[in-house]
C-alpha cells in the first residue's frame, strides 16, 4: 500500500529514526519509521515539529501503522493543507496532542 500527500510533522526524528506526522485532510497519524536512502533521513532530520512536508511513503509490513518513507520534500508554497489553522506552538506543547482514550 502506498500514500503521497502533504503530512504535519506532530513527532520529530528520534534516536530510533521513527517520526510521526498526521494527514490533517483525513486526521490520520502515520509513523514513519524507514527510509529509502541515507539523503532521504538527511533531510526528514532537519525539519521541526509543526513543519508541513511532502511525502511518498509505503507500509512497511502487512500489520500496524508502520511506514517507509519513499521520497520527501519540503512543502514550501503558500497553500496551506487542508484543515490546518497556522499557529504558533507554545515552549513544550505538541503539534498533535493525543484527547482521550
Amino acid at each position: 500500500m502506498k500514500r503521497s500527500g502533504r503530512y504535519v510533522v506532530v513527532r520529530v526524528r528520534n534516536d530510533h529514526d521513527a517520526m510521526t506526522v498526521r494527514d490533517p485532510s483525513r486526521n490520520s497519524t502515520f509513523h514513519v519509521v524507514e527510509c529509502d536512502g541515507e539523503e532521504l533521513e538527511d533531510l526528514l532530520d532537519e525539519v521541526d515539529l509543526g513543519d508541513v512536508v511532502s511525502l511518498d511513503l509505503r507500509r512497511v509490513g502487512r500489520r500496524g501503522n508502520a511506514w517507509c518513507a519513499v521520497d520527501a520534500s519540503p512543502a514550501s508554497d503558500a497553500t496551506p493543507v487542508v484543515g490546518e489553522e497556522e499557529k504558533p506552538l507554545s515552549e513544550g506543547e505538541e503539534a498533535d496532542p493525543v484527547v482521550g482514550c
